[in-house]
């Protein structure tokens, strides 16, 4: 059985006290540290941990960002004043793992859009309370997802830390699965025009990470774009028609306007795509 030494952190010198909350401010990820990190550096129990990380926060020494979770504050911070996250993925990976990057954050860090989004987008398979939230600055747009489908995202470093994040062909797999996820059909035309004159561009592996998100409706939309798009890609074009499933599906189900029906997709056109990537 571990043996815990429990000192009060506030009876002990001031010296001490820096450091041991130095020892605590060392193991920060991005400038945060958790519950099972303050247990860690003091070897001491949760209960323990949890008191002091309290007097901590009290002191202005931390923020809390959510249960069991702090941001270690510069010393010049205000207390009380408005504080940031050093890079918002580390913050989005603490709050929602099992999770990754992914929807339009995932395709502006891969170069395929130009478009500015104000919330990271992620995607989680932990039980997360609502789609849309706000800590420490930072607006999160969070969808939910299987297990199965985050340990298909990259690894990519974000300083000393790594975090997952959707590769070009998963980030369009999910797109063309859900629109929204990339910020609507039209969007998702562009990004999909851009990965397709880069030297990127893995049609092969996109029906793969299609195949294995085992959506029908991402084929059709793929199928459908791919003709507006570049119909020289007959390949792809083909896998798309051998994919496709019954039933009819809208080519963008956040837009309201009817449209008329595509039979040879089974979709339902309310979104106009010009070739060349210009939009109606």
């Amino acid at each position: 059985m571990t043996k815990y030494v429990d000192l009060d952190a506030g009876t002990v010198p001031g010296s001490e006290r820096r450091s041991e909350f130095g020892g605590l401010a060392r193991l920060a990820r991005g400038g945060l540290v958790s519950l099972a990190d303050a247990q860690r550096a003091w070897q001491t129990s949760a209960n323990t941990a949890a008191a002091r990380l309290t007097r901590y926060h009290r002191r202005g020494w931390l923020r809390r960002v959510r249960r069991g979770l702090y941001l270690v504050l510069p010393l010049e911070a205000e207390p009380r004043g408005a504080v940031t996250v050093e890079d918002p993925w580390i913050l989005a990976r603490e709050l929602f793992a099992p999770c990754y990057i992914g929807g339009w954050s995932a395709a502006e860090h891969w170069q395929l859009t130009e478009q500015m989004f104000r919330s990271v987008f992620v995607v989680s398979s932990a039980n997360v309370r609502g789609r849309e939230s706000r800590l420490l600055g930072v607006e999160f747009r969070v969808a939910r997802t299987a297990e199965s489908r985050v340990a298909r995202a990259d690894s990519v470093w974000r300083g000393r830390e790594k975090v997952l994040v959707s590769g070009r062909e998963l980030t369009l797999a999910d797109a063309l699965a859900s629109p929204a996820w990339i910020g609507g059909v039209r969007h998702l035309a562009d990004v999909l025009a851009v990965y397709h004159d880069s030297s990127h561009w893995q049609p092969k592996k996109l029906v793969e990470r299609l195949s294995e998100n085992g959506s029908g409706a991402a084929f059709k939309r793929l199928g459908w774009l791919a003709e507006q798009l570049f119909p020289d890609e007959r390949e792809l074009i083909a896998a798309c028609i051998e994919h496709r499933t019954a039933g009819l599906v809208a080519v963008d189900p956040a837009v309201k306007a009817p449209g008329h029906i595509s039979k040879r997709w089974g979709l339902r056109v309310n979104v106009e795509i010009k070739m060349g990537g210009s939009r109606e």
